[in-house]
């Protein structure tokens, strides 16, 4: 059919913030970003402070379905987690995942820190390089 409109045009590309090579989705879970206090509502969702307390009024906490996390591969750099935020005209805004984003997103731990439950031992094991045998 000429004329029927296509959204390939429009698909979002992720670039890589230190080699500006395209980025690859690892088809993780969107993990939300959600917010439990006035000035954090207030400074994320860029509303006034009387705004932001109501939100806070209703619910205890706000879940941002606007913003998220999520795991993204480039070629050079390898895995890099990245903040995606969906403005009001449809555009996204990437950055990197900073520490106060993984303590504000949901069913996530910090993939900067070991998994507390894997013994140290383990975890250095796993880190050593391995000889391969011919």
């Amino acid at each position: 059919m000429p004329g029927k409109r296509s959204r390939k045009h429009t698909k979002q590309k992720y670039f890589c913030p230190y080699c500006q090579t395209r980025l690859w989705r690892m088809g993780s879970p969107k993990h939300y970003l959600y917010y439990q206090e006035i000035s954090e509502v207030q400074k994320n969702l860029n509303v006034s402070r009387k705004k932001a307390s109501f939100i806070i009024a209703q619910n205890n906490t706000y879940l941002d379905q606007s913003s998220w996390i999520e795991d993204f591969v480039c070629e050079q750099h390898g895995k890099m987690w990245l903040k995606i935020s969906r403005k009001a005209d449809r555009k996204m805004e990437v950055s990197l995942a900073s520490e106060d984003d993984w303590k504000n997103s949901t069913g996530t731990i910090n993939p900067n820190l070991p998994n507390p439950s894997v013994s140290e031992f383990s975890y250095s094991m796993s880190r050593k390089p391995r000889l391969k045998s011919a």
